[in-house]
């Protein structure tokens, strides 16, 4: 039996709660709690988990297998390379209604959530998130802790790199790369290469009455 531990315990760790519990089978796996180091980030929520403590302190188990339920990519690395270098061993969540090709390519720790899709012979490196209908394309690259935001798009070919955020409804057109920490804000389509390190976003909306003068 392993005992699952989700890393983080705001929203997204609460929505890993309810993905794991569908994706993992009970009699193989069971939730052992969360880790966080805001002690309150439960308080006043129900859940059959509690929170274990922080990822710091928490006394790793010989059966323990964690769960990385945090978005961004920089504090995804922090602790995932804390908590390997303490002996951590971290599991891959696939969501029940994922579809993954059989000629996809998972890395560790990789947390698919609910409709997400990964297409023939594409590359997830390790701890990648992709969030609810987030999808990549055939042949496409994703590198290690990059996190695709709900809808998020990688199409056909195209190279995402290490530590890449890519916000709601972005979009990254076929063949296109982007390079490693670049930030892609929300319903963004990148139709040339994002160098490293660089901010791509869409100008704010502007706001008019309907209602006239």
């Amino acid at each position: 039996m392993f005992d699952l531990v989700i890393v983080g315990a705001g929203g997204f760790g609460r929505e890993v709660y309810h993905w794991a519990r569908s994706a993992f089978d009970s009699g193989t796996h069971r939730l052992k709690g969360f880790l966080s180091n805001r002690p309150d980030d439960l308080a006043g929520r129900d859940f059959g988990a509690s929170l274990l403590g922080d990822p710091d302190s928490y006394g790793i188990g010989p059966n323990d297998r964690f769960l990385l339920a945090v978005g961004d990519p920089t504090l995804k690395r922090s602790l995932a390379e804390r908590l390997r270098g303490r002996g951590a061993l971290f599991a891959t969540l696939v969501h029940s209604t994922a579809v993954v090709a059989p000629t996809a390519r998972l890395g560790e720790g990789v947390v698919l959530c609910p409709f997400a899709t990964v297409s023939d012979a594409v590359e997830l490196g390790d701890f990648v998130m992709l969030n609810f209908y987030a999808s990549v394309g055939h042949d496409g690259r994703v590198g290690r802790y990059a996190t695709l935001s709900p809808y998020a798009t990688v199409n056909g070919f195209a190279s995402v790199g290490d530590d890449v955020f890519l916000g709601s409804h972005a979009t990254v057109t076929s063949r296109r790369k982007i390079g490693d920490g670049a930030r892609v804000g929300a319903n963004v389509a990148v139709h040339s290469d994002v160098p490293p390190r660089t901010l791509v976003y869409a100008p704010k909306a502007k706001l008019a009455s309907i209602f006239g003068d």
